[in-house]
């Protein structure tokens, strides 16, 4: 007997009965498949998006903080990238896909385990780097293009790799290639945002990588999973395409656009909220989640309008040159917040609210370019065309752009750029209009906002407080300012908005940053100075006549803006002076056959992005290492601009690593020096007439070596895995309502710590 229908009509029989139960449970198959792969594809979004954090992070580590670092590891990455891609697509041509999720399973396995490798690479790269610069820096230079890109090469080909795999599959279940990567990107928003915030502050950098390989490991147990037998049926390989070249300028010229905007963008964003890994995380997640908007809206459009691209470039163009001027003005625009979570998502929101437009649209475009070639083969040579124009892109931008023309004027360049290639895949008379009109009006609203540039102003805070811009340097690693005080006509030397030193009141510090390891040394023969600022602390110690001096900044712009400062004499000039730009860290590990009598340092903030690196426990041993026997270090220690909890964990370091310490307190500035030794810290006499008579400078050490104990007992020492300044759970909460009053209070609350330490502890009595 037949089974009636709900429709009414003829009763089907027991064949077409079981036939539509096979249909029916084959499209909910297909429908938990595609739910499935869409949560894989997020997944591993996310640890790409980790990874790349923890690649760079031990980059830092092992060859040195610098823009050009930063710049070989970020290229090598996203050539991997785009050659896994092109891999995908060539492999199409054959059978070398016929399954898929074979291949897909392999490359996560490969992206985890490759990732997790990465760490072990970058340190045997220091260790052949050090012996190579020392016989030919040149050939280290090109040392650690060749080695970063053979380190990442298998994990990143491997990512690359996995969005055009997953193609066929996509298909099969109902799903496309837009959703794949618009997933994806969302899935690396999710991964910014609960390694910067969740995973380092808890776990730190080695425990991060281990889960992070064991997400990718998921990945593949869940493709593996999905074998021949169980996949749908229709899960083919489809036929070679190439995609016209029209279309892979646009993709190539969408991926440099967004990469430039990066770059430029970015510089104003950092002087508006400071550069901290919170305010990193915050941006790149911004913008990552617009570009992950544009992906998902890009087949709704496609549904309603047959032919986005020939007027999305333009529209895009105009949006960005329609934004530039906002975001110009983002400092005067956003307060900085907190950088708590809840501040940060708050940046991310005021970031979102500036950039939606502009970024949206260009987040539109290629996914766009990925649905008119829905292959294997389309999507892997689309996608190795937009990451050869995202290198170009961003190192276009960072070394030549930025140096010449500046953010503001790189950021319309990006427009005019992606105008121009909106014409290539329809050369017509109606879209060369359209790219024209948009660049022409987009100029015109442009150019009326120029005067925000940083070219114009110091951006950021501090930028009030100024009259007169004395001299304005946009360069590779940041964007620095040198100018006057409106009250005092003092100098100062802003970086990416921050006051980074001046010489103004209550900065005398600087000079007894070198007026201490000096007198405190044995002899004085070979000196150190990391972190050049304004030079009074490099003129300090040359005046105590060493007989060689060298001076080392991450920041070429720092040593060309010295001769704007007085206080520091020149001291750049003198014979026995030796400039190097280089991460002091890098610097001192490729110093492996040097001594030094001296060592001191006042590098920027603890808590800004990178500096960890300067306070760590493994850094104060290489510095140890390369300090005469009875060398001395002195380290910055900024009462004003830390928590508690962290000063202790800075002093915890640092009296881990050497016998002898001890703390001084400038009178004047209310801040820390902290100085380090093998052997016991005794002041010798000085030939030099100084602010402070000899008694004086003893009266101002407020903590022994004993009592610096007593200070960081119980705290854990900052160390390169825990990454406790830059991550750690007790960040700092900083305020742009009222600064002043919140740099006064962690400098009392700090002094309390060390003032109840100095009576529990033991007395200094020097013999």
């Amino acid at each position: 007997m037949g089974v009636a229908n709900r429709s009414g009509g003829q009763p089907r029989s027991r064949s077409q009965h079981r036939r539509w139960d096979r249909f029916r449970l084959g499209a909910m198959g297909d429908s938990v498949r595609r739910a499935a792969l869409l949560m894989a594809v997020t997944l591993s979004g996310a640890c790409g998006l980790t990874w790349e954090l923890l690649w760079q992070h031990h980059a830092a580590l092992a060859l040195g903080l610098s823009s050009a670092g930063t710049a070989i590891t970020l290229a090598a990455l996203m050539a991997g990238l785009g050659l896994g891609a092109l891999l995908a697509a060539r492999l199409s041509r054959g059978r070398g896909l016929s399954r898929p999720m074979l291949a897909y399973a392999l490359a996560e396995l490969a992206i985890g385990l490759g990732g997790w490798l990465v760490p072990h690479g970058f340190s045997l790269m220091a260790s052949l780097d050090t012996q190579l610069y020392a016989t030919s820096p040149a050939l280290a230079a090109v040392a650690r293009v060749v080695l970063t890109a053979l380190v990442l090469l298998a994990p990143a080909v491997a990512m690359g790799a996995t969005i055009p795999i997953l193609v066929p599959y996509a298909a099969a279940v109902g799903s496309h290639v837009a959703m794949i990567y618009a997933l994806n990107t969302l899935g690396a928003v999710l991964g910014i945002l609960a390694t910067t915030f969740i995973l380092l502050p808890t776990m730190g950098v080695a425990m991060t990588g281990a889960c992070t390989a064991g997400l990718n490991l998921l990945v593949a147990a869940w493709a593996l999973s999905q074998r021949s037998d169980g996949a749908p049926s229709n899960a083919q390989v489809p036929l070679d395409e190439r995609p016209a070249a029209g279309a892979l300028v646009l993709a190539a010229g969408s991926g440099m656009a967004v990469f430039m905007l990066e770059v430029s963008w970015f510089r104003s964003m950092r002087a508006a909220f400071q550069s901290s890994t919170e305010t990193f995380a915050a941006i790149l997640a911004a913008f990552l989640l617009c570009l992950s908007l544009g992906a998902w809206l890009a087949p709704h459009l496609r549904a309603r309008t047959p032919t986005p691209l020939s007027w999305l470039p333009a529209l895009s163009a105009l949006a960005v040159l329609a934004t530039t001027p906002a975001v110009d003005r983002i400092d005067q625009l956003v307060l900085g917040g907190a950088t708590t979570l809840a501040g940060s998502l708050g940046r991310m929101q005021s970031v979102v609210s500036i950039v939606a437009a502009p970024i949206t649209l260009l987040g539109l475009i290629f996914p766009s370019l990925l649905m008119q070639h829905d292959s294997t083969s389309g999507s892997g040579r689309l996608l190795f065309a937009n990451t050869v124009g995202a290198v170009l892109g961003a190192l276009a931008a960072g070394f030549l752009l930025l140096p010449t023309l500046g953010a503001t004027h790189t950021s319309w360049l990006a427009a005019l750029l992606i105008a121009l290639a909106g014409v290539a895949p329809r050369p017509t008379l109606s879209t060369l209009a359209a790219a024209v009109g948009a660049i022409v009006l987009g100029g015109i609203v442009a150019s009326l906002g120029a005067e925000d540039a940083a070219s114009q102003r110091v951006q950021g805070p501090y930028g009030s407080a100024f009259q007169k811009v004395l001299h304005v340097d946009e360069g590779p690693d940041s964007t620095l300012w040198v100018t006057e005080e409106k009250a005092s006509g003092a100098r100062a030397l802003i970086i990416d908005g921050f006051l980074a030193t001046s010489e103004g009141g209550n900065t005398e510090y600087m000079e007894w940053m070198g007026h201490l390891p000096a007198l405190a040394a044995a002899r004085l023969d070979r000196a150190l100075v990391i972190c050049f600022g304004t030079g009074r602390t490099a003129h300090a110690v040359w005046q105590h006549g060493p007989a060689r001096l060298n001076v080392v900044d991450i920041s070429r712009g720092v040593l060309r803006a010295a001769h704007h400062f007085p206080s520091n004499r020149g001291v750049l000039k003198r014979a026995n002076v030796f400039a190097n730009v280089m991460d002091g860290r890098a610097y001192l590990r490729r110093s492996a056959d040097a001594r030094f009598d001296l060592i001191t340092l006042e590098p920027m903030p603890p808590n800004f992005a990178g500096v960890n690196n300067l306070y760590s426990t493994e850094f104060y041993r290489l510095a140890a290492s390369r300090l005469s026997r009875h060398g001395v270090l002195a380290q910055w220690l900024p009462y004003h601009l830390i928590s508690t909890p962290h000063m202790r964990s800075i002093v915890a370091a640092f009296h881990r690593v050497f016998a002898h310490s001890r703390l001084w307190h400038d009178p004047t500035s209310g801040t820390g020096i902290l100085l380090g030794a093998a052997t016991p810290i005794r002041l010798g006499a000085s030939q030099l007439a100084l602010p402070l008579s000899h008694e004086r400078i003893e009266t101002q050490f407020m903590l022994d070596h004993r009592q610096l104990g007593t200070l960081s007992r119980g705290a854990a020492a900052v160390s390169d895995d825990n990454q406790l300044l830059s991550y750690g759970p007790d960040r700092l909460t900083r305020t742009a309502h009222n600064p002043e009053r919140w740099s006064s209070d962690l400098a009392a609350q700090n002094l309390e710590a060390v003032r109840a330490a100095a009576k529990l502890g033991r007395s200094f009595s020097p013999r």
